[in-house]
């Protein structure tokens, strides 16, 4: 289907010439115009196009006919002898290319015929060139193998090297050739025989066995009568033969006659009488006569026995070669296995040690530099001779720590231990005429004045800004022991912890010392005997000021309470004139310090009252003797390197070329042990310190460590660098032993905690006869655990260690039964009365906590919720009226006021007599009588 042309296209161009003309106008016609008479129109038209076109063409000729001729003309010509050079090209190509006269056939013909001629003249003359140049190959072979059977090795080399040279330099059209391959391989086969021979003539000239070295300087060749000299067997060698048979007699050296040497004592003979032979052997010799020394003598005559009859022979490149790959091995040697191993591990020993040291020195500029033309030696053993000081020290501080180490890590008896002593404490006592409502007169700041003039070491003065210095060094008298006392700070009443002042928390600060092996063990904290002691002080204030303490600490524990409940007794002995003993002062001077009061303290409108010492009794504990052992290898340590400084064996020049003192590095030996004990102990033994004892024992030693750390620190002058690393190692000993005190504490207050919760379920449905069976197996199981441990810690501990620890286990399980108890949402009456009787089975644990039967037990003072719990079994069988008259006389002042309420609704019926007590209750605890 034929589409519109759009109007604004352009028009196609009306056509100018005839036929587009016809042609447009047959394409403009359509069906009903087409006929005959416009076809017949269209071929006239076209016809006189025609004619038209012919009458033009004539016309043009007419116009210019003569030019018209002459180009016809020369049309013909061209035409003519075109005709004429066809003619004659296929005449020329007919002789050129024709197969039998033709000269090109002619050409190529003889042309193979001189290629053939020059072929075979070639072939010709390569096989002579070919058959002259193997006759020489042949021949320079021949007399290859004439000397080789006639023993001549030394020139079978040369004429090897001539018909290497042949063959090298062959044409390469023989290369490949059968018979060249042939001579190749006999080549090869009788080069390897030469040098076969060769070596085996070397090592018949040069033998070296574990003990002996024997050269020959002449020796014949097998099978033949040829007598080959070493320098020729040595030149003659090929480079790669020669590298290695060097190679072997260095191994060979000094594997048999530098090292052994060096290590094992032996005796040289050198034999060179003999003709045309030189020996040199060893004996061993007995190792306890032996001069180190003497080992360093036999290799310097080895190698003058090397230089005299091995290294002339060789090449001058070979023998320089050979004597610098000897020089570093033999200087190794030395040291590696000979100084090393030999320098002392004590001290006695330095001045042989040091003298070996020098022939060494001698040995490394004489032999090695010198013989051994090393110039090139870097002086290692010079320079390790400059710091020998070091390495020794190095030395000795690795044996020491592996003794230590030793020691740390060995099994030990449990029971293997001694007494140690926690030093006495000044405890200061204030003496007031006006006694008012604070006997002790804490509720103003006085400060102590000392006992003399010199006991300003000991701490009395309070108001030091600076820390304390260490005490001077204590020289030990005949049965007697040196006192630390640790300053005592005054507070206020508002912050007085109420053990402090019965001296049961003193321990957590003291020093420890050991006490001697003769003490009596019967009693685990018995006194020690007497000794030389000082003038007695005052006697201690009137004993109605000790009650209203008692009653002070009373009303710590149990709020304001009025209720007159049961003295508390010290569970520390109550001797009236306690015995210290005191050492003579260190001969350093010291100088002295006026105590320096700040004026904040002092009160001008009322002289501070008086105050009187008293010195606390000394405690006993268990340390494992190790601890001992360790202290002692600190001590000698530090000793060793006060000797090893003050010895100056090593002269200033040793010391120049060090970065430290002489002793440096070894005295940082004696905190390296007590680091090594704090790190491999614990982890050693992690499941024997599980155990409630040996735990203790460990925190003991720790503790027991701190103290003598401490008066090795104070025998210490001049060493600031060691100073601070002990006091580092003491401060981590104090509180190693303080946190494993704890642990052990934590560890067994949860076993018991574990005890109740699982034994006894909340103590719920005590009813029922079997809930209350276990719930009275679990409590009986935690009684029976608290007197285990109280059994295994006795005289292990300080006694008031032992009390505070016990007590805490103690408080842990009193307070799991008054949590799950006060938490009873209600109690039946059966379910009180046994729950009664379960809290009467812990009252037992009353007797861990006394010594004397004619005396009250002081649990109150080691066990904060005793007074709760005991009301607490009251409490469960009280009526309303009890309960209402105990919260009026202020007795129930330890319960909060919900879990009185809680105790009340669980027990008592939903009643108006409930309701106002309840109502009481909530109204709070009544005010504390004055």
């Amino acid at each position: 289907m034929a589409f519109p042309v759009p109007d604004h296209l352009p028009k196609r161009p009306t056509p100018v010439d005839v036929s587009s003309k016809i042609l447009y106008k047959i394409d403009t016609a359509t069906k009903s115009t087409l006929n005959s008479s416009l076809a017949s129109s269209w071929i006239r038209e076209l016809d006189e196009s025609i004619q038209a076109t012919k009458q033009r063409i004539h016309d043009r000729i007419q116009s210019d006919l003569p030019r018209f001729e002459h180009q016809l003309e020369t049309s013909k010509s061209v035409q003519s002898r075109f005709g004429s050079l066809t003619a004659r090209v296929d005449e020329l190509s007919d002789a050129i290319s024709n197969p039998e006269k033709g000269l090109l056939p002619t050409l190529l013909t003889t042309l193979r015929t001189h290629s053939a001629l020059a072929q075979e003249a070639s072939d010709v003359e390569a096989v002579y060139s070919g058959l002259s140049y193997i006759s020489r190959c042949r021949d320079a072979f021949s007399y290859l193998i004439s000397l080789v059977n006639s023993g001549n090795l030394p020139e079978a080399v040369d004429a090897s090297r001539k018909v290497e040279e042949l063959l090298e330099g062959m044409p390469e059209f023989l290369k490949q050739t059968s018979v060249v391959v042939d001579l190749k391989h006999k080549f090869t086969t009788t080069q390897a025989r030469v040098q076969d021979q060769l070596s085996d003539a070397y090592s018949r000239s040069i033998i070296i066995s574990p003990i002996e070295i024997v050269i020959h300087s002449i020796v014949q060749v097998r099978q033949s009568d040829t007598m080959l000299q070493l320098p020729s067997i040595l030149h003659s060698l090929a480079s790669t033969s020669l590298s290695n048979h060097l190679a072997t007699l260095r191994r060979d050296l000094l594997t048999h006659f530098v090292d052994h040497v060096l290590k094992q004592p032996y005796s040289l003979s050198i034999e060179t009488s003999l003709a045309n032979e030189a020996k040199l052997s060893l004996f061993p010799s007995p190792p306890n006569t032996e001069d180190l020394s003497s080992r360093l003598e036999n290799v310097s005559h080895i190698l003058d026995f090397l230089y005299s009859h091995i290294f002339p022979h060789l090449l001058p490149q070979d023998a320089a070669q050979l004597t610098r790959s000897l020089s570093k091995p033999i200087t190794t040697s030395v040291l590696d296995n000979l100084l090393m191993p030999a320098l002392p591990s004590s001290f006695g020993l330095l001045p042989a040690y040091l003298s070996l040291l020098k022939r060494a020195v001698l040995f490394e500029e004489k032999d090695i530099n010198k013989l051994l033309e090393s110039a090139k030696n870097d002086g290692s053993i010079k320079a390790w001779s400059d710091g020998v000081s070091g390495h020794y020290e190095r030395r000795r501080r690795v044996e020491i720590l592996e003794l230590a180490r030793k020691e740390i890590i060995e099994l030990e008896d449990p029971n293997d231990t001694f007494s140690a002593t926690s030093l006495p404490t000044v405890v200061p006592v204030q003496v007031d005429e006006d006694v008012n409502e604070d006997a002790w007169g804490l509720d103003e700041p006085v400060t102590a004045n000392p006992v003399d003039d010199s006991a300003d070491g000991w701490g009395f003065d309070d108001d030091m800004d600076a820390e304390p210095e260490p005490e001077p060094e204590s020289q030990p008298e005949p049965q007697a022991e040196s006192m630390d006392v640790d300053k005592k700070e005054e507070v206020n009443d508002d912050d007085q912890d109420p053990a402090a002042a019965w001296g049961w928390n003193e321990e957590d600060n003291l020093p420890t010392e050991e006490i001697p092996e003769d003490n009596a063990w019967d009693d685990p904290w018995s006194d020690p005997p007497e000794t030389n002691t000082i003038p007695e002080p005052a006697p201690p204030p009137p004993a109605t000021r000790l009650e209203k303490l008692a009653s002070k600490n009373k009303k710590h524990i149990n709020g304001s309470s009025s209720l007159s409940t049961t003295a508390i007794v010290s569970p520390l002995p109550t001797e009236h004139e306690p015995r210290v003993t005191f050492t003579p002062p260190s001969p350093r001077q010291l100088p002295e310090r006026e105590p320096r009061l700040k004026s904040s303290r002092l009160n001008p409108g009322k002289r501070p009252a008086d105050v009187v010492t008293t010195i606390a009794p000394k405690e006993f504990y268990k340390v494992p003797k190790r601890a001992k052992r360790v202290i002692k290898m600190v001590e000698t340590v530090i000793d060793e390197s006060k000797l090893f400084f003050a010895s100056n064996l090593f002269g200033s020049s040793s010391s120049k070329d060090t970065s430290s003192a002489p002793g440096t590095i070894l005295v940082q030996s004696a905190s390296s042990i007590l680091d090594l004990y704090q790190a491999l102990y614990p982890v050693k033994f992690s499941e024997d310190l599980r155990s409630p004892d040996r735990g203790m024992l460990f925190s003991n030693s720790c503790l027991y460590m701190a103290g003598a750390v401490q008066r090795v620190e104070d025998t210490i002058y001049g060493q600031p660098n060691l100073k601070e690393k002990l006091t580092e190692c003491r401060l981590r000993l104090q509180v190693l032993s303080d946190s494993w005190f704890e642990d052990t504490i934590e560890r067994q207050c949860m076993e018991v905690d574990t005890i109740l919760v699982e034994g006894a379920q909340g103590f719920t449905y005590t009813g029922d006869q079997d809930r209350y069976d276990e719930c009275e197996t679990a409590v009986n199981e935690a009684l029976k655990n608290i007197k285990r441990l109280a059994h295994r810690l006795k005289g292990v501990l300080t006694k008031s260690k032992y009390y505070s620890a016990i007590g805490s286990v103690a408080e842990a399980a009193l307070s799991r039964v008054l949590q799950d108890v006060l938490a009873l949402p209600d109690i039946p009456e059966i379910e009180s009365h046994r729950l009664s009787e379960l809290c009467h089975i812990l009252n037992a644990m009353e007797g861990i906590f006394s010594e004397d039967p004619e005396q009250p037990s002081f649990v109150v003072a080691y066990v904060p919720s005793w007074l709760k719990f005991s009301y607490l079994s009251e409490l469960l069988e009280a009526s309303l009226a009890d309960i209402t008259y105990l919260f009026e006389q202020g007795a129930l002042v330890d319960f909060q006021v919900g879990e009185l309420v809680n105790v009340v609704r669980a027990l008592f019926a939903d009643t108006s007599l409930r309701t106002n007590t309840i109502n009481k209750l909530l109204g709070g605890h009544p005010a504390p009588s004055q």
